[in-house]
C-alpha cells in the first residue's frame, strides 16, 4: 500500500513536471511568434504647411481667407474650402498604422527655405533623443538646368552644389538652399530615408534639392503630366502623383466622406466638409490634386514598409 503511494505520488509529480514544461515550451514558442508577426513601428518627419496654423486665427472671417488662400480641396463647391493644406494631404498619402509622424511646419513668417532649413536644424538637434526613420519634404528650390555646367549628369551634383554656394553670396534664397541640402546630407549620412520631389516648373527645370547626395527623388509615374512635372536625370523613382477624390457611401447609401487616394480609406470625413450650400455631394471632386508633391509620400511609404501596388491597405487613424 505504501508502495502504490509512492507510485501514485511520482506519477503526478511527473505529470507536473510533464505539463509545466510543455507550457513553457507553449508559451515561448507563442512569444517567439508573436514576436515574428510584430510589424515594425517607423517614425517619419513631414516639414510642409499643415491646418491649422500654430497661432490662433483672429477671427472667422480671417480662417476663411486663411483656408481659401492656402487649402487645396472645396468637395461641395460651395467657394469654402476644407481644412485640408499641402502638408495636410501629403500626410494622407503617407499615413500608415505603422507610421508615426511628427509634423515641421511652415508658417510663413519667413521665406519657405528659411524656415524648411530652422526646421531641418530642429531635427538633427533632436536625432539623438527623438530620431526619425524618414523624412518627406515635398517642396522645391528650382530652376533651369541650362544655368548648370555640361553635361548634365547626376555624378556631378557636388558641381552643381557649388555654384548654389556662390549663387547664395549674392542671394539669401539660393545660401539657404545651399544649406538646406547640407543639412539634408547629414541626416542621409545618419541614416534617414529622404524623399524629395522632382518638382512642378517645367521640363527644363531641376529642383535643386535633389542635387543632396542620399536623397530620393521622385517624379511622377503618369506621363501626361510632363508638360508641367520635371523629368531628369535626378529622378531616382516615379509614384503616382495625381488623385481623385471620391465620395464614399456606408451601405444604405448615407455619405460618410471622401477618400483621396482611393485605397477606401474615409480621409476627409463629412464632419469636416463645410456644407454652407445644401447641395447633393458629388461622386468625384473636380480637379483632381496633382503634382509631384503627392507621388514622393506614397514612395516613402512604400520604401519603410516594402509597399506593392494593389497591396492590401489598412485605414490609418489620422
Amino acid at each position: 500500500m505504501k508502495l502504490s503511494k509512492k507510485i501514485n505520488f511520482s506519477l503526478i509529480t511527473t505529470l507536473v513536471l510533464f505539463i509545466g514544461c510543455t507550457s513553457q515550451y507553449a508559451f515561448t514558442f507563442d512569444e517567439e511568434e508573436a514576436k515574428l508577426n510584430e510589424k515594425p513601428l517607423y517614425r517619419a518627419a513631414i516639414i510642409d504647411r499643415f491646418f491649422p496654423p500654430s497661432e490662433p486665427f483672429l477671427n472667422a472671417k480671417d480662417k476663411e481667407s486663411h483656408t481659401w488662400m492656402y487649402g487645396l480641396v472645396d468637395v461641395d463647391r460651395d467657394r469654402v474650402k476644407e481644412p485640408y493644406y499641402h502638408g495636410d494631404i501629403v500626410q494622407i498619402i503617407a499615413a500608415s498604422p505603422q507610421i508615426a509622424f511628427t509634423r515641421y511646419p511652415i508658417e510663413g513668417k519667413q521665406k519657405p527655405m528659411k524656415e524648411i532649413l530652422t526646421n531641418l536644424r530642429v531635427i538633427l538637434a533632436r536625432m539623438p533623443t527623438l530620431p526619425v526613420d524618414s523624412l518627406v519634404l515635398s517642396w522645391e528650390s528650382s530652376t533651369l538646368i541650362s544655368a548648370f555646367p555640361t553635361p548634365f549628369e547626376k555624378r556631378y551634383s557636388e558641381r552643381y552644389i557649388q555654384v548654389l554656394k556662390a549663387w547664395g553670396k549674392n542671394d539669401e534664397i539660393w545660401s539657404d538652399t545651399y544649406q538646406v541640402i547640407r543639412a539634408l546630407e547629414a541626416l542621409t549620412e545618419q541614416g534617414v530615408k529622404v524623399f524629395t520631389i522632382a518638382g512642378n516648373s517645367g521640363a527644363r527645370t531641376v529642383n535643386t534639392l535633389s542635387f543632396a547626395k542620399g536623397v530620393t527623388t521622385v517624379g511622377a509615374k503618369e506621363p501626361e503630366l510632363s508638360y508641367f512635372i520635371t523629368n531628369n536625370v535626378f529622378v531616382d523613382v516615379y509614384e503616382q502623383a495625381a488623385y481623385e477624390i471620391k465620395r464614399i457611401d456606408n451601405q444604405i447609401g448615407q455619405t460618410v466622406g471622401y477618400d483621396i487616394n482611393n485605397d477606401g480609406c474615409e480621409d476627409i470625413p463629412l464632419a469636416l466638409i463645410s456644407r454652407t450650400k445644401q447641395t447633393t455631394l458629388p461622386a468625384k471632386v473636380w480637379p483632381p490634386i496633382k503634382g509631384s508633391s503627392f507621388a514622393a509620400p506614397l514612395a516613402m511609404k512604400k520604401a519603410l514598409l516594402n509597399l506593392q501596388d494593389n497591396q492590401e491597405i489598412v485605414c490609418p487613424t489620422l
